[in-house]
């Protein structure tokens, strides 16, 4: 079949939208937020408001260009406090990953492969990225090195995996093999290995998200990650439904579990608590929130 769809002025796509049900009072307004948001980024906002079948493309009665605006700037604000938040979660398991292991195989513990799983794969992937984000980063402390030593070619872990990435140290990560510092690093995060690794990979696919500005409210996450069995701390009374457990509840839930480990008396839970207040018109069915998720420990009750 061939894409045969053609684009639209703002105007026909206002007029399109008013032809679907939708009311737009504000027909300026509408215009300003069309040509600088985009009609097709909006569109995953507004799929939620349109009537059964949905390939009908007709709106349920009473929506408003600005219900779906309010929407879209809800997940903007749920976006960035996620991204904030998730920043201290990296910082932290960096700074575990390289003092566990500098402490117990050397500053260079990121260069021996027998720490790896496996096929050498995934270990000469690792070298190869690092050499190369160290060749062509501008960062003072791996140029001061470069320029004082000469061995070992490469500098310590504390500066190496600086560089990396949240993604990279939770490939890093899954790639190591268990030990008993491996359980360390977890144990400092209060869940097992097994459970550390499909949070982080979570985490890395939701930061990602947010930092290339991709929808979070009623998206679906590619990988579920693993509700824990027997958590060291406050977890959940009652967990998701197996069908809303790839949505982005438990995902917040996660970030308030790690958060109350390498940030205490942080303001997670109130944050979210009140973005969702400021916004009461939001489904929260459509994220995965339980009906008394206010009434769990793990937010703080």
């Amino acid at each position: 079949m061939e894409f045969d769809k053609k684009p639209l002025a703002v105007e026909q796509q206002i007029q399109l939208l008013q032809e679907r049900g939708m009311t737009i009072p504000e027909l300026k307004k509408a215009s300003l937020f069309l040509t600088n948001i985009s009609y097709y980024r909006l569109s995953a906002y507004w799929y939620t408001f349109l009537q059964n079948p949905k390939s009908e493309h007709v709106f349920i009665p009473g929506t408003t260009f600005d219900k779906v605006l309010n929407t879209y700037v809800f997940d903007r604000k749920l976006r960035l406090l996620i991204f904030d938040e998730i920043e201290r979660i990296e910082i932290s398991l960096r700074t575990k990953l390289i003092y566990e292991y500098c402490l117990e195989f050397g500053n260079n513990w990121y260069e021996n492969k027998s720490l790896f799983k496996g096929k050498d794969t995934y270990y000469y992937k690792l070298q190869e990225l690092l050499i190369s984000e160290m060749n062509k980063t501008s960062e003072v402390f791996i140029r001061h090195y470069r320029r004082k030593y000469s061995s070992p070619p490469n500098p310590p872990a504390w500066m190496a995996l600086e560089l990396a990435s949240f993604g990279q140290l939770s490939m890093l990560f899954k790639n190591l093999k268990p030990n008993s510092v491996r359980k360390r690093v977890a144990a400092h995060f209060g869940v097992d290995e097994i459970v550390l690794e499909s949070w982080l990979e979570s985490l890395s696919y939701v930061r990602n998200a947010c930092a290339h500005h991709m929808r979070l409210w009623n998206r679906k996450l590619p990988k579920t990650p693993i509700v824990p069995k027997n958590p060291q701390y406050i977890w959940l009374e009652k967990n998701p439904n197996s069908k809303d457990e790839n949505k982005i509840y438990l995902t917040l839930c996660i970030i308030g579990y790690l958060l109350a480990r390498v940030s205490p008396g942080n303001s997670f839970s109130k944050k979210i608590s009140n973005l969702l207040s400021d916004f009461p018109e939001i489904p929260n069915h459509y994220m995965g929130f339980t009906p008394n998720w206010k009434k769990e420990y793990l937010w703080g009750r």
